[in-house]
């Protein structure tokens, strides 16, 4: 278990598996075993984290008064939904990979420094384009200085939008 539950809350969850303590550290052992099988079943990384994870949630919902029939099957519930959350990150986590890779110029020793600068411009102007237009313009306008103007155009551009330094 990670280190935000305190050792009454840990009992809390022990007491939920089993009256008997032995027997419910034996049931907390079988269920973390099947916990960490489930999540390896699922080419899940971190599986001890993700078990972890699982408790702490069990544990909480028991403080809050939850009324757990079941307490191995209530945890198998939330470990359901922890591996949809993990592939859900994973997937934003590729996709974004995939979107960087795919906007970075290649590391070509041929490739001259007019087209490095041009996929650069264009991977940054569909990053821009993703701003509403408002954001975008206050975006270029606060970047578009050399360092002599910077202080006194960000002021300018400050005043101009209602913004308090």
């Amino acid at each position: 278990m990670r280190g935000s539950l305190t050792a009454s809350d840990f009992d809390l969850f022990l007491d939920a598996l089993d009256r008997d303590r032995d027997q419910a550290a034996g049931k907390y052992i079988a269920l973390r075993e099947r916990l960490e099988k489930f999540f390896e079943w699922r080419d899940c990384e971190n599986v001890e984290e993700l078990t972890d994870i699982v408790f702490d949630r069990a544990v909480r919902k028991l403080i809050e008064g939850e009324d757990v029939k079941n307490t191995e099957a209530f945890c198998v519930a939330i470990a359901k939904f922890i591996v949809l959350e993990n592939r859900r990150e994973t997937y934003r986590k590729s996709e974004l990979d995939e979107t960087l890779n795919a906007s970075l110029p290649e590391d070509d020793n041929n490739s001259d420094e007019e087209e490095v600068k041009d996929k650069r411009f264009q991977c940054l102007d569909k990053c821009l384009s993703e701003f509403p237009v408002h954001k975008r313009d206050l975006l270029v306008k606060y970047f578009d200085t050399d360092e002599d103007t910077m202080i006194p155009a960000r002021k300018r551009l400050a005043e101009k939008f209602g913004i308090n330094l």
